[in-house]
């Protein structure tokens, strides 16, 4: 930031509290930590595809699956049961991706 040369130093900046609590954060719920696992398998599941480890990609496809029908068993909020809705369309949207690639001649 530049100064005009005509304006005098006013000292240090001075930060300012806009917002916040002197409550502590509170632990994430439960959902958030199988929502949190689903990511973790989607990771997983992007390396075993990059590998080429069809009998892993399986696995993982299924492990993810059971998470998801675990987290839809839970009592969640709202924003519990917009993350597990987003997280099955793109947990539908990446099987039918991997179908697609398995059924390709050249990866066969």
């Amino acid at each position: 930031m530049t100064l005009a040369a005509r304006e005098p130093v006013r000292g240090r900046p001075q930060l300012r509290l806009v917002h916040g609590s002197f409550k502590p954060l509170s632990a994430p719920a439960e959902w958030q930590k199988v929502a949190s696992a689903v990511l973790a398998c989607t990771h997983e599941l992007s390396r075993h595809l990059l590998e080429q480890r069809w009998v892993r990609v399986d696995e993982t496809v299924r492990e993810r699956r059971e998470l998801l029908a675990n987290m839809a068993l839970m009592k969640l909020d709202a924003e519990g049961r917009r993350c597990l809705l987003s997280l099955d369309q793109a947990a539908s949207e990446s099987e039918f991706a991997i179908a697609a690639m398995m059924q390709h001649p050249a990866l066969r």
